[in-house]
């Protein structure tokens, strides 16, 4: 739909400043279910997986709280990607203060840590299968509070609640988007 820099620029991108397998399965998870979400809103699914592509770029390179994604959309503001990919990067941490205010700011937010979430689910399901996630196990895993301590609860919680949808409905999406990635992704088909 829009005039987006080419994939290949923003993984590029990616690789130069990110190294560790495990960031680079998550940056191409969440490219997938952001391409779902568009997918589902009618919304431009280049734009939405080169956010989900890009949107912790940084992370390797400036973990800092305050440099993570500053700095990230300073570098991206330099290789000539457009504003609107700047924001959606900058506004998906709350520290910087920025209000989410599009379907893909709010469509990041809501998958960042539930996308990260899920794969935990699945790589301690019996069969490391994805088909093993459900919602139900993620809600239980989310009230376990010792499960993927890393991972903000409250962020889940207001992510779902900005864009609109329910822990069910959000979670078959990401499983949905994730399946066909499970091999890639330390996973069982």
């Amino acid at each position: 739909m829009g005039n987006w820099p080419p994939r290949v620029q923003a993984w590029d991108l990616l690789t130069r400043w990110t190294h560790q397998p495990a960031l680079l399965r998550h940056a191409i998870a969440v490219e997938a279910v952001m391409r779902a979400i568009a997918r589902r809103y009618g919304e431009d699914e280049d734009l939405f997986g080169l956010v989900g592509l890009l949107h912790d770029f940084d992370y390797e390179a400036f973990p800092a709280p305050e440099d993570h994604t500053v700095v990230g959309g300073r570098l991206l503001e330099e290789a000539g990607f457009p504003p609107v990919i700047v924001r959606a990067v900058r506004s998906h941490v709350d520290r910087n203060g920025l209000r989410r205010e599009s379907v893909l700011e709010k469509a990041l937010y809501a998958s960042d840590e539930l996308t990260g979430f899920v794969l935990a689910v699945a790589m301690v399901r019996p069969g490391r299968r994805l088909a093993e996630v459900t919602p139900a196990a993620v809600r239980r895993k989310l009230k376990d509070k010792s499960f993927a301590r890393g991972v903000s609860r409250e962020a889940v919680e207001r992510g779902l609640e900005e864009l609109g949808v329910t822990l069910e409905d959000h979670v078959a999406l990401v499983v949905a988007a994730l399946q066909p990635l499970a091999e890639d992704l330390g996973l069982n088909p």
